[in-house]
């Protein structure tokens, strides 16, 4: 059975996108986890289901993490991971690179005491598989097992484009979900645009692909979502769409801005994310330069998310 090293570190909010880039090089198939501190409530499990945004606590570090097989390179990949932190460490305040080992069922399970029943706009509540929960009128409840994939709904990239979502849905739209993870803002679309909604969901990780695949099953979504691993070469064969999200990272949303012109329709919608503030300017100058001007930024704490629009 396949052993696993957990790599962590914690860090100040400022440094989130350089050192979830250097974690990216190193984990397995680019997967990084970014938490950030929010103030659990009391109980065995936290239950946020009353507040569309929960809060974070400005005193706490954000942690990031990824993992990678504790094969025999481990320790050439380990290495080239801590002279990368000693040097960024010189510039921004960083905690010591944690490292743990674990086997794949250990990972499997030990994530979960973290997550709890989230709501994370005013209809959408995410309820993990393995917790209960009675919905409120018009609740819109996304059954979810991130299981060795990334997007939970705790990140506020997610719980941004999740708000964007509800805002820009409309009944029988063609959405493309790229860089799906989980397949949390697949099964989204799906549920609130209802029948007649197609959603393709892409992942360039087949890690992600098989879990976003199994949560889009447990939630009766397999003949309204196809779950493929690809990128955006992949994603042309279902396009183009009437809404493109794409929660990824600023530097990969500069890099394919135009290709993802190419795959919104005219008079679509693009919601993009995983932009810390600092690189606002630049994803839009690449967005408004392929001819996806921004006509709404959200923010949440220092993080962005912009809806854009292709022009007819």
């Amino acid at each position: 059975m396949t052993s696993w090293l957990e790599l962590s570190v914690e860090i100040d909010p400022e440094a989130v996108e350089t050192v979830g880039a250097i974690f990216a090089e190193v984990g397995y198939n680019g997967g990084v986890v970014i938490e950030q501190p929010l103030v659990v409530p009391d109980g065995e499990y936290a239950d946020w289901s009353a507040l569309v945004q929960p809060e974070i606590d400005p005193a706490r570090p954000v942690s990031v993490r990824t993992y990678l097989p504790n094969d025999d390179e481990a320790q050439e990949k380990l290495q080239q991971l801590e002279r990368a932190l000693y040097y960024l460490g010189k510039l921004r305040q960083i905690s010591p690179l944690q490292v743990r080992e674990c086997k794949e069922e250990d990972w499997a399970n030990a994530w979960k005491e973290y997550y709890g029943i989230l709501r994370v706009a005013d209809r959408i509540v995410i309820k993990p598989s393995w917790l209960e929960y009675t919905p409120k009128e018009d609740d819109i409840v996304l059954d979810l097992d991130p299981g060795m994939a990334f997007g939970t709904g705790l990140h506020a990239t997610t719980r941004l484009c999740l708000q964007a979502l509800e805002e820009n849905v409309r009944p029988g739209m063609n959405i493309l979900d790229l860089g799906t993870g989980s397949g949390i803002l697949a099964i989204a679309a799906a549920k609130l645009g209802g029948t007649g909604t197609r959603v393709t969901a892409l992942d360039t990780d087949s890690v992600a692909v098989e879990a976003a695949t199994q949560n889009v099953e447990r939630n009766g979504l397999a003949e309204r979502i196809q779950t493929e691993q690809g990128s955006t070469l992949a994603a042309e064969a279902n396009g183009p769409y009437t809404l493109v999200v794409a929660n990824i990272l600023a530097t990969v949303i500069i890099d394919i801005a135009r290709p993802l012109y190419d795959l919104v329709e005219p008079g679509g919608t693009l919601i993009t994310s995983g932009i810390f503030i600092d690189r606002g300017e630049s994803v839009v100058a690449a967005l408004e330069k392929a001819g996806l001007p921004v006509r709404e930024r959200k923010q949440e704490g220092d993080w962005l998310c912009l809806v854009s629009a292709r022009e007819q």
